[in-house]
């Protein structure tokens, strides 16, 4: 019985984080109607992998108009000012990372968007743990994913994003290759 009982709670929680990762926004691939560029973006997810860390969201976008660029959004629970942010990622740090929105967005999250090179965008996607750390006026809270951390549901939104970015930049010549 303790056998067939664990089974399910096992069962249980792998349902869960299906179900979540099933019920938060996807990938989603666009062409400009202004120029035909193209953009991939990720909505805000979770980016906390437990309750007992800070409330935060992380969203990513990119654009074939500047290719080596991924303009991340970056959340937290309440309103607050949010000054910055930073990140641990497997000891490397990533600071002073610039903003590209003037003020933060209040709505169901407070929110801002900074932007870092294609690369550290990778490097923070392919961590094992990954510390984020949102800064306000006169504190800052922490968060954490990356393989280590397996709660944090932005940690299933990295390999998809990044695919995109692949297709779209994948010369066609190339990716007939692959076809044939």
């Amino acid at each position: 019985m303790k056998y067939l009982l664990c089974t399910f709670l096992i069962i249980g929680l792998i349902g869960c984080s299906s179900m979540n990762d099933a019920l938060t926004p996807s990938v989603k691939v666009e062409q400009d109607q202004f120029d035909g560029s193209t953009i991939i973006s990720q909505a805000p997810v979770s980016a906390a992998s437990s309750l007992s860390e800070g409330w935060h969201v992380m969203g990513f976008d990119w654009s074939s108009k500047s290719p080596s660029v991924v303009f991340l959004t970056v959340g937290r629970d309440s309103i607050v000012n949010i000054e910055g942010v930073e990140f641990n990622v497997d000891g490397v740090y990533l600071k002073e990372i610039p903003t590209t929105s003037p003020i933060t967005d209040y709505g169901d999250w407070s929110t801002r968007r900074f932007r870092v090179t294609l690369d550290d965008f990778k490097l923070i996607s392919n961590s094992n743990d990954t510390k984020m750390k949102v800064i306000t006026l006169n504190s800052y809270t922490i968060s954490s994913f990356g393989k280590e951390n397996g709660g944090a549901v932005v940690n299933t939104k990295f390999k998809p994003f990044l695919f995109e970015i692949n297709q779209a930049t994948t010369p066609p010549s190339v990716k007939h290759q692959y076809e044939l």
